[in-house]
C-alpha cells in the first residue's frame, strides 16, 4: 500500500480538470458558507439536514419512476423507495430529529477516524506518528463533544463542524487556484 501524498503538480491537475474556471468561484463560495456556518451554526445546521433531506426525498422518487418504468417488480423493490422517501419526509417533518442523527452520525465518524488515525502509523512504519496521534485525540474530544452535549449539542455542532470543513476547502482551493 502506498502511503505517500500526492505531489502538488497531480493536486492542481486533478482540480483543475474537474472545476476548470470555476475553481476560484467555488473556493470562494465554500468560504463563505463555512464563514455563515461559524457565525450561525444553527442555520447552517439546519441547512445541511434540509439539503440530506431533499436528497433523500429525490432518490426515493427516482427509484420510484424505476420501479413504475420496471416490468419485473417485486414487494421488495418497493422498499428502497418507500424507505428514501420515508426518511426524507421525517427529516422535513422534524428536523431536530435529524439534526440530532446527524451528530451521532458525526461522532462515531470521529471515533473511527480516531482509531484509523491511532493505527494509520504502524501500518506507514511510523511516518507522522506525532501528527497522527494529534489527529486522533482531537477526534477523540470532538466525539465526545458530541456525545455529552447530544441531542441538544448537535444544533451548534454539526453547523460549527460543516461550517469549518466548507472554510477549510474553499481555502485549500483558493490557495490551490493561486499556484495555477
Amino acid at each position: 500500500m502506498k502511503l505517500e501524498p500526492p505531489d502538488i503538480a497531480t493536486i492542481l491537475q486533478t482540480e483543475q480538470r474537474k472545476l476548470g474556471k470555476f475553481l476560484r468561484p467555488v473556493a470562494i463560495l465554500l468560504m463563505i458558507i463555512g464563514f455563515i456556518g461559524l457565525i450561525s451554526p444553527v442555520f447552517l445546521s439546519t441547512l445541511t439536514i434540509g439539503l440530506i433531506a431533499a436528497l433523500l426525498i429525490l432518490g426515493g422518487v427516482f427509484w420510484l419512476v424505476h420501479i413504475l418504468g420496471s416490468n419485473d417488480r417485486h414487494f421488495a423493490d418497493w422498499l428502497r423507495p418507500l424507505l428514501l422517501l420515508g426518511t426524507g419526509i421525517i427529516i422535513v417533518m422534524n428536523p431536530a430529529a435529524g439534526i440530532a442523527s446527524l451528530g451521532l452520525l458525526f461522532a462515531l465518524y470521529f471515533l473511527l477516524d480516531a482509531y484509523r488515525n491511532f493505527t494509520a502509523p504502524q501500518l506507514s512504519g511510523g511516518i507522522g506518528r506525532p501528527w497522527f496521534f494529534f489527529s486522533g485525540i482531537v477526534d477523540i474530544i470532538i466525539a465526545l463533544l458530541f456525545l455529552m452535549t447530544w441531542p441538544h449539542g448537535s444544533l451548534i455542532l454539526v453547523g460549527i463542524v460543516v461550517g469549518v470543513n466548507l472554510l477549510f476547502d474553499g481555502i485549500a482551493l483558493l490557495l490551490l487556484s493561486r499556484i495555477a
